[in-house]
Parts: C-alpha cells; structure tokens; sequence
C-alpha cells in the first residue's frame, strides 16, 4: 500500500508516513513502572492519540495488560449515568480489539450503584488479570462535562490508594488538550486543590513536543525514498519556518504538494518540491478552512483567549504569564514563549488567526473605488494610505461596533489589516509579525515583484506622542535594516480622548540612517 501524509485521526504505520511518537514522550514507561497516574497533554492534532496507541502496544508486547480508549463518545453528557456508561462501552470495545478474551473487562457486578460502576469494574478487572498490572490509557478526557469529570476522577482517587496488581490499575494516565492543573481545578469544583489527591502529580504531567527541523526532514525523507519525489532544503526550511514543527500543519503543508487536494481539484506536483510550492501549499491551507485551523479560529471567541490574543496583537498591553487563562491558552496550542516573548504558537497560525480577525473587515470594505496599482504593477502605496485614512475616518465608529468581541481594543490594527488584505488578495501576499511587548504590528507586503513595509503602532490616552513616534521611527528603521530596504511606512493611530479627526489625519516624510519613512496618522 502506498503511504501518505495524514491529516485526520492517528497515524498508522502501514498507511502513513509517521516517526516514532515515543521519540517525544520519553520516559513513559518509568511512569509506568513507578505506578504514577498521570497526564499527557498537548494541543490537537500533535500526534497524542498516535503516541498512545504505540505505547499500549509497547506495553502488552511486553506482557503487562494495558489498553488505550477513547472518551469522546461521552462529550454530548453531563451527567454521571449516562457517562459512565460510555466509559464501560468503550473498555469493552478496546479489549475486543487488542485483548484476549481472558483478559477483557468482566461483566459488571449487579447491584452497583450509579456513579461508583466504574471503580467497581476497575477492581474486579484487576483482580481477574492479576498478578499482571493493568494500565490504562483514556484519551479524550478534556472533553467530558464538569459533573462527569469530576465523577470520574473521584471514581480513580477512590482506588488509588489500594492501586496494584490484583486491587485496581496500577497506572492511569488522562490524555487531553489541558495541563494537569485544569484537572485539579475541575475535580475540585474550582476549590484549591488537596495536595495529597493523588493527581497531584505534578512530575508526571507531560506533553508532546512539535517536530524539529531534522525530524520534519526525517518525516519528508520517507516519502521521498518511497517516491523517489524529493523536498529541496529550502522546502523544508519553509514549511519549518511556516509550522514550527506543528505535527498536523507539517503533514498538510505536504498533502497539499503531493497529495491530492480534492476540495481545490489541485493537481499533485509531479517533480521536486520548491519553496515556491510550500508558499503556494500554504495559502491554500489557509483558505480551505480545514477543521483543524477552524477550531483555532473559533476558539478567538472565548473569554479567557481573546484578551491574551488582543494582547499580542496590539503589543502594548500586559499579559499574565501566570494565570489560568495564559496556560489555558498555551494548551490549546495557539500562543508559546520563546527569547522574544509570547508569540503566536507558529506564522502559520499567526496568518490564520489575523485573517479571521479581518475577515468581516475585509467584507465591508466593498469595491475597490481608486486606481491602487501602478502602471508597473505595484500597490500604489501613497494612494492606498490616502485612501485608508479616509476609508477609517468615515467607518472607525462604526468599525468598533462591530468588533471582534473582545478586541474592540484592537479595532484599528484589525480595520487596517483587513483593508490591505482586501487590496492585495489574489495578487499578492502579507506577511505579519505581531507579539506581546512588541509595541507594533510588523506587515511586509509583496506585490508584482515588489516589498513594502508597515509598521503601526497606537497612541493611548496614557502615553507621550513624541515619544511613540520616535520608538516607531527607530522600529520601522530597524526592520527595514532587516529586510534590506531603504523606504517604509509607519501608521499611527492616535486613540486619545477628546482629539478630532482633523488632528488625527496627517501625513509627514521622514529621514532616518539613510531611509525614507513616511508617518501617516490615522
């Protein structure tokens, strides 16, 4: 059978291209063999569910009784029966599939009560395949109801205690998106956690890294030995730069080029794989819409990420590393810190999150009514500022109705990204750079063979306007240094109280270290 890339489910070795997943959870069966119960968390799509599979796998090879399951089926329940009885279901079902009938779950002791049935199966499962531990894997977890999960993890405190072979699993680890402390948080009813809950086992929550550059070479490579198609290093430098290693997107971005992209009836590329055809395999990702970056988008929503999110998009507001919200938001897999501060997990996500921001934006701009290229074939960049601020005069209040909700702080940065995509769609590309503590938004537009770049930056009622020209002029000047270019544009939007649009709206030309940038004012 020929292998391929996958983007859907867990990967299996005789269909898909796949490195090892134990490779990145190390240390995996010292926690067995301690007894632990434990954690694997990462965001979605990371390869979890593949990892655990293998290492189910890897334990009964090696003569211990573990099975790995699912809870998803669970997910539409919020109460305990009905859960607890999709729990039982799906031991049932995983023994049938990897187990010896001696070795499945028993049938059920009558007489148990609603809300303990789990704890009792558990035990008297233990006791059959004794003297041989049994562990389980359950996957899904963070997808149960409170009740549920409180219920559940109550059930499993209640053996812990007595764990071992012939008295209840020796081992349980919960696979999900979110950290430990959401566990704890949830199984107490948001009440601090008892340090002795044996879920307080800080050590052994562990999560699933991304691939590194040498790995998503390694992953390529197998394709490339089986095809004898291959991907150029700057190929796989771009979908590196692009991914950051994301499992999922590293497999998509080549799906894309070599696969058969069906919802675009796209061709596979039949020669080498270029940069170009990565740049190409990106921006169609993008506009498909897959599953997995529209569960990103939609969770931009959510009360404990948009403000985080607003905060790397406007770069000047503060954000707490060490609240809840901040971890929830690293385990979903959308933010991470790294030697320049909290950033977008990845530039990939970095586009996909902007466009969704902009995409009512984009919508309401309407036909474009000025000439906005030139006759060479490049964006007319005067002319598209000049039309902007008149364009962001007439619509700003309207625009900040219509915010995003919760980032009616980031209305400007929005409305303009939202206008240049309008502008530059199908011709060109944008490319951004945003993050917290950054002070500004870094745009690089590339249109009929030529660069130009933004920069914007906002004037709060709390700060200097000299002063934040002068950091934008010394901004905007560095990043030119980087791009190699000698002309820029810098965007100040100025959100002090009480000034009118007459002594917002002004444009002047400035020289700096040999470069010319021109100040808008918005």
């Amino acid at each position: 059978m020929r292998l391929s890339f996958n983007t859907t489910g867990p990967c299996d070795p005789e269909r898909h291209y796949m490195l090892p997943p134990e490779e990145r959870l190390p240390d995996l069966l010292n926690y067995v063999d301690e007894q632990l119960y434990f954690v694997v968390h990462a965001a979605r799509q990371t390869g979890k569910s593949t990892a655990m599979i293998g290492f189910a796998k890897e334990l009964r090879a090696a003569g211990k009784l573990a099975v790995y399951c699912s809870f998803e089926n669970a997910r539409v329940f919020d109460d305990v029966a009905s859960s607890e009885a999709i729990w039982l279901e799906a031991l049932v079902e995983a023994g049938r599939a990897d187990l010896d009938p001696a070795d499945r779950v028993p049938d059920e002791a009558p007489g148990v009560p609603k809300g303990a049935r789990l704890h009792a199966a558990l035990s008297n499962w233990a006791r059959v395949v004794a003297p041989r531990p049994l562990i389980l894997l359950f996957d899904e977890v963070d997808v149960l109801a409170t009740p549920p999960l409180v219920n559940l993890l109550g059930q499993l405190r209640a053996g812990f205690a007595t764990r071992g072979p012939g008295r209840f699993p020796t081992s349980v680890a919960l696979i999900g998106m979110r950290d430990l402390k959401d566990y704890l948080t949830l199984a107490k009813d948001g009440v601090a956690t008892n340090p002795g809950s044996p879920f307080n086992v800080k050590k052994a929550s562990l999560t699933l890294r991304n691939f590194t550059h040498a790995e998503v070479s390694r992953l390529y490579a197998q394709h490339t030995a089986a095809t004898g198609q291959e991907f150029t290093p700057e190929a796989v430098e771009r979908v590196f730069y692009w991914t950051q290693g994301q499992p999922f997107l590293v497999n998509a971005l080549a799906y894309q080029c070599v696969g058969r992209a069906r919802q675009y009836e796209d061709p596979r590329i039949e020669g080498t794989v270029t940069a170009e055809h990565i740049e190409e395999a990106k921006e169609k990702l993008i506009l498909s819409r897959t599953t997995h970056l529209d569960s990103l988008a939609y969770k931009l929503k959510e009360e404990r990420v948009a403000p985080i999110i607003r905060a790397l998009l406007t770069g000047d507001e503060d954000v707490a590393q060490d609240s809840d919200d901040f971890q929830y938001v690293v385990d979903l897999g959308l933010i991470r810190r790294d030697r320049d501060g909290i950033v977008i997990a990845n530039p990939l996500y970095r586009e996909v999150l902007a466009r969704q921001l902009t995409v009512n934006t984009q919508g309401n701009v309407g036909p474009l009514w000025w000439r906005w290229s030139t006759p060479e074939g490049h964006l007319d960049m005067p002319a598209l500022m000049r039309e902007f601020q008149v364009w962001w005069r007439e619509n700003a209040d309207a625009l900040k109705t219509r915010a995003p909700t919760g980032y009616t702080e980031a209305t400007a940065h929005i409305a303009f990204m939202g206008f240049l995509q309008r502008v530059v769609n199908g011709g060109g590309r944008v490319y951004r750079e945003y993050g917290a503590g950054r002070g500004r938004i870094d745009i690089l537009v590339e249109y009929g063979g030529r660069r130009d770049a933004i920069e914007l930056k906002r004037i709060r009622t709390k700060d200097g306007p000299d002063a934040v020209r002068a950091k934008g002029i010394t901004q905007l000047s560095q990043y030119l240094d980087q791009l190699g270019l000698t002309e820029g544009w810098l965007v100040l939007f100025d959100q002090r109280k009480r000034r009118s649009w007459d002594e917002r709206i002004w444009t002047e030309d400035v020289e700096a270290n040999g470069k010319t940038l021109h100040v808008i004012g918005a």
